[in-house]
């Protein structure tokens, strides 16, 4: 499966939201990277649930997304925030 491309994560900003909500992740940005997204994962979640998320975005999308999630250590440049899009739902 190929990385979902930019356009397809912003025409999908809503449905990235809404199911992010139910996995713990929310204030998304988009990465650098191809079918990247940039998130912050609520404290009482973890790294199952971002790869729950992954796996429903991607078969929603059928193109592969992987969420890097913001904290210590952790260095991703974001480009824009997703939260801010309006998108398909």
């Amino acid at each position: 499966m190929r990385p979902a491309t930019t356009a397809k994560l912003r025409a999908n900003a809503t449905t990235i939201r809404q199911l992010g909500r139910r996995h713990g992740l929310h204030s998304f940005a988009l990465s650098t990277e191809p079918g990247e997204l940039v998130a912050t994962l609520d404290a009482d979640r973890s790294y199952f649930d971002i790869t729950s998320f992954e796996t429903d975005l991607s078969s929603i999308l059928g193109a592969l997304v992987e969420v890097v999630p913001r904290g210590p250590g952790v260095e991703v440049e974001e480009t824009e925030p997703l939260n801010d899009l309006r998108g398909a739902a």
